[in-house]
């Protein structure tokens, strides 16, 4: 049909053609540059909100930030308490993989910080942050800068993959640190010889076989000390003073026998200790036992009893061989 009207209308049925092509190269380049921007923030500004599911904390969610991203469009909010992702619900639309410290930086305003499950791995603390909770993440390494003032005094690192945790020796102000569920297999407690404040510790469900000193440790607050669910075969606390201590939970340990002198000399206002699921001498266990009843201290079960067929004598119902 085109044809029939001589070569004016071909060239005009080329034309339009060239044109609805070129709008469609069009299309597709805004399409493409409009997703990206969704993704990457990357050529157009990103002004990320706080959501209405929390009254207090400011909840940032659906948005993703991986190494070497330049975050210089992204514009954070500026609360004193920010959550990142939708944790304890799923969310499968957050992912912060990194905190470098060029969001750091742009974070110096904030002072909790709850990033739970995002896939988080590796951080760069501010000085500012006083609360941060990071648990059930892949993170393995918490970066800090000796010299630095920081003020972080509550920190959750629960069920993630540290292997080793050198910058407690930065945070003089910490008062509860909470390690389970991470890959610690050896642990030197000089690590905590600035965190005079710290009053709770939980090491428990880690790979930890042996807990060494330099010297003399004195933790004047520590009154919470969780090592349950570890390997350890000897705890040695011949030269700690934890004077203030009045919870220890060894349970489920590989331990043989506990120094009464230590305990006594160590911990002199132990209240409970937790022995349960051990592979406690049952002379011994006896003799520990006796004198914890004769300090006042209670010989507790941690764990549900022992099965009786697993557990052919116990002393206050803690099993002993």
């Amino acid at each position: 049909l085109v044809l029939s009207y001589g070569n004016s209308a071909v060239r005009f049925g080329v034309r339009f053609w060239q044109r609805q092509s070129q709008i469609r190269k069009m299309s597709r380049k805004i399409v493409l540059c409009f997703l990206v921007a969704i993704a990457f923030g990357c050529t157009v500004g990103r002004k990320l909100e706080c959501s209405e599911h929390r009254e207090t904390e400011c909840e940032i969610s659906n948005f993703t930030i991986v190494e070497s991203m330049d975050l210089s469009e992204w514009e954070f909010p500026d609360h004193p308490h920010l959550a990142f992702g939708t944790y304890p619900h799923s969310d499968d639309s957050t992912y912060v993989v990194t905190i470098d410290k060029q969001l750091a930086d742009r974070l110096q305003s904030t002072e909790k910080l709850e990033i739970q499950n995002v896939s988080l791995q590796t951080m760069v603390l501010w000085t500012n942050l006083r609360t941060l909770d990071a648990s059930h993440n892949y993170f393995f390494e918490l970066i800090v800068e000796q010299g630095h003032n920081y003020q972080l005094r509550e920190l959750n690192l629960s069920y993630n993959r540290f292997q080793s945790i050198d910058f407690v020796q930065a945070l003089p102000a910490l008062r509860t640190l909470d390690l389970r569920h991470n890959y610690l297999e050896s642990l030197s407690f000089s690590l905590f010889d600035m965190a005079t404040e710290l009053w709770k510790l939980n090491l428990a469900n880690n790979r930890i076989q042996t807990i060494s000193t330099d010297g003399s440790l004195h933790l004047p607050r520590l009154a919470t000390l969780l090592l349950h669910d570890n390997l350890l075969s000897v705890l040695d606390a011949s030269e700690w003073r934890f004077s203030m201590l009045h919870e220890l939970n060894v349970a489920r340990n590989r331990l043989r026998y506990l120094s009464m002198c230590e305990v006594n000399h160590s911990f002199p206002h132990l209240q409970t200790l937790y022995m349960d699921e051990n592979r406690w001498e049952c002379g011994h266990l006896n003799a520990t036992i006796r004198q914890l009843h004769q300090l006042g201290v209670k010989a507790m079960t941690y764990y549900n009893k022992e099965d009786e067929e697993h557990c052919s004598k116990s002393i206050d119902e803690i099993c002993c061989y």
